[in-house]
């Protein structure tokens, strides 16, 4: 086990490297001149071209990129060309809105997807399995954005039943934290709850054809104990592929649900610096998710390597 950990840690290096070269391009692309946008639209040729020099704008891609990376890995991310605020402070500051709501929606999601997909997966084409799969579809259909927007009209502006905006911190009051962050994080985590309820489903389905079960179903077992106990380690595999995947979504694809809900997090933060055309902030968020990312993937690969001997094999 511990062999497989350095090896999924080791062939993160190589990738990370590779994020850092695609995330300075990504950069690149953005569209205008960063020195107009740090010198203001009346700055004139003079104090443009003083902007460029002190910011090394005008040296070649390779040397900008080398520079901007021996900064990275000390930790400095640089400064917004906007606010001339640390993005590094800023990263720092924001996270914790949007791991929270992160950390809400994943919780809202195993609570939607385990449940169903075990319920699906022990009365396979039942009138209870065909019910829930109408349910799952209308989850995996639904755009998050409009049923945030439902949300928010039906309990906040309707009702009074829950609060249509802001932030309040787990710290200050779990209470109300968890009541400005139900909206949202349900409006994200629907999708995939129905994803890992589909993709549970399926994996007790063909789970349920493996000669072991068979062999409990012949000693008697009751239905929930061969299902929780023998069939749904085997069959969790893909729907643990969901949660890996559905993290990064989590924390980098939830811009327009932080809009709608007023949240200020690293999404509303991202979008801004987009129309500010602020590459720096760009490059810093785009680098911080996708290491996260990384970090995730690398935890689904431990917890595959625990789950299943033959991936520890392999």
């Amino acid at each position: 086990m511990i062999r497989v950990i350095v090896r999924r840690l080791l062939a993160t290096i190589p990738l990370m490297f590779l994020i850092t070269i695609g995330t300075f391009a990504l950069a690149q692309a953005i569209q205008g001149n960063p020195a107009q946008a740090i010198a203001g639209d009346n700055a004139t040729a003079e104090q443009l071209a003083q902007v460029t020099e002190q910011l090394h704008l005008d040296d070649p891609a390779p040397v900008r990129y080398v520079r901007w990376l021996s900064d990275v890995v000390h930790g400095n991310l640089g400064d917004s060309v906007a606010t001339h605020r640390s993005v590094s402070s800023e990263i720092a500051r924001r996270f914790p809105v949007t791991l929270s709501l992160a950390i809400a929606s994943l919780i809202l999601m195993f609570a939607i997807g385990i449940p169903l997909g075990i319920l699906q997966g022990m009365r396979p084409g039942s009138v209870l399995d065909k019910f829930l799969l109408g349910g799952v579809s209308f989850g995996l259909a639904v755009p998050n954005f409009l049923l945030g927007t439902i949300f928010v009209y039906v309990l906040s502006v309707r009702n009074h039943v829950l609060p249509a905006s802001s932030y309040v911190g787990f710290s200050e009051s779990p209470v109300e934290w968890a009541k400005h962050m139900l909206m949202p994080a349900f409006s994200i985590a629907l999708v995939g709850g129905a994803e890992m309820a589909r993709q549970l489903r399926t994996g007790l389905v063909g789970v349920a054809q493996e000669d072991y079960i068979r062999a409990a179903k012949a000693r008697g077992l009751h239905p929930a104990r061969i299902t929780i106990k023998h069939a749904l380690k085997n069959a969790a595999m893909p729907a643990l592929t969901i949660v890996g995947v559905r993290v990064g979504y989590l924390l980098a694809g939830s811009v327009i649900i932080e809009q709608i809900f007023q949240l200020n997090g690293l999404g509303a933060y991202t979008l801004q610096a987009i129309q500010n055309k602020d590459f720096i902030v760009v490059q810093g968020v785009v680098l911080a998710l996708a290491a996260i990312v990384v970090l995730t993937s690398l935890v689904v690969d431990i917890a595959y390597a625990f789950l299943n001997p033959k991936v520890r094999l392999a």
